[in-house]
C-alpha cells in the first residue's frame, strides 16, 4: 500500500511541474511537412508539454517545463535542426517573471501564444 501511495504522490508532483511558454518565429517553415518536423523536433526533447504551429504566420508556440529547459535551449534545438528560428515572445508579464507579457496568461493581447484567463 505504501508503494502505491508513493507512486501516486510522485505522479502528482510530476504533473505539477511549472510550465512556461515561448513563441518562436521560423522563417523557413513553409508547409505541413515543415510544421510536423518542427513539432516532432521539439517534442523529442522530452521537456515540451504542448506545441501549436501556425504555418500561415510561420510561428510556433511552445509550453515547456521551465525546470528542465529554457527557451534558449529550445531555440538551439530548432536551429540545430536547420530551422531559421528566433524567439518572438517569452513569458514575462506576471509577478514571478516580471513585466512584458509573452505567454498570454496575463492580459489579452500581451501574450505570445494563448488567450487564457489572467
Amino acid at each position: 500500500m505504501k508503494k502505491i501511495n508513493m507512486i501516486i504522490v510522485a505522479s502528482m508532483l510530476a504533473m505539477s511541474a511549472v510550465a512556461d511558454n515561448v513563441k518562436f518565429a521560423i522563417s523557413n517553415m513553409h508547409c505541413q511537412g515543415c510544421a510536423n518536423r518542427v513539432e516532432k523536433t521539439l517534442k523529442e526533447t522530452g521537456n515540451v508539454k504542448e506545441v501549436k504551429v501556425d504555418i500561415e504566420n510561420k510561428t510556433v508556440c511552445v509550453s515547456y517545463d521551465e525546470k528542465s529547459t529554457t527557451a534558449e535551449a529550445l531555440l538551439k534545438v530548432l536551429t540545430d535542426a536547420n530551422f531559421k528560428a528566433e524567439i518572438a515572445k517569452k513569458c514575462g508579464g506576471c509577478k514571478k517573471h516580471g513585466e512584458g507579457g509573452g505567454c498570454g496568461k496575463h492580459k489579452e493581447g500581451e501574450g505570445g501564444c494563448h488567450k487564457e484567463n489572467k
